[in-house]
């Protein structure tokens, strides 16, 4: 099957079709998204009958906070027989996701337990299901879309135990855990010792953020 040619496939062409806007999106449908996964240079989105790509650069904290939370959950979740831990290059596929027929989206950091679910598209292609843990770095061009869209989104996932939002230009953490299949708690962390348990491991922001910030 080949790629929709309406949709381009490198940066550049992207870069110019997003004349200076954070997001483009395309009306495609399943099917036409993965086609472009399987070819795109650029990491690309699906919701609401929509590929939503993000002209995202991402910036030194933003990436070295993402490594930060990712080493201490390869700590937490070393069991490497029970545990897999992602980083934003591998999508997430949500069945009826917040009211939409489904999302595909590709978090900064998920684990997922073993042995994991997944959605295939075709063989060598597919996407993670159901994630325990899943982790969003935010910045100022892409917030709206994390809380407007995606976190929704995520509290659909059944598996789901937690899910992190947290800021790259300031030490403020977001904790949502889930209390019931339809209930979820959120917890907000600003000060250095404030802390929050990962399978039953404290994690503090001076841990995460103490180097930059605190």
């Amino acid at each position: 099957m080949e790629v929709i040619t309406k949709f381009p496939l490198t940066k550049l062409e992207l870069a110019e079709l997003a004349e200076g806007q954070h997001f483009v999106r395309f009306p495609a449908s399943l099917d036409e998204y993965w086609e472009l996964l399987a070819e795109a240079e650029y990491r690309v989105d699906y919701y609401d009958h929509e590929i939503i790509a993000t002209m995202r650069y991402e910036t030194d904290l933003h990436s070295h906070f993402a490594a930060e939370m990712g080493g201490i959950l390869r700590q937490i979740f070393a069991d490497k027989k029970r545990f897999r831990l992602y980083n934003s290059n591998r999508p997430v596929h949500i069945e009826n996701c917040s009211g939409s027929e489904t999302g595909v989206f590709n978090p900064d950091g998920m684990v997922v337990a073993l042995p994991s679910a997944k959605y295939e598209y075709r063989p060598g292609m597919d996407a993670e299901t159901a994630p325990v843990f899943v982790l969003e770095v935010l910045s100022p061009s892409t917030r709206h879309y994390d809380w407007g869209t995606k976190l929704p989104c995520y509290q659909q996932i059944p598996t789901l135990r937690q899910i992190v939002f947290m800021e790259s230009d300031r030490p403020h953490l977001v904790v949502f855990e889930r209390e019931s299949p339809n209930r979820w708690t959120e917890t907000v962390l600003t000060d250095a010792d404030d802390s929050f348990h990962v399978e039953g491991q404290p994690v503090s922001l001076r841990a995460i953020y103490g180097d930059v910030y605190l």
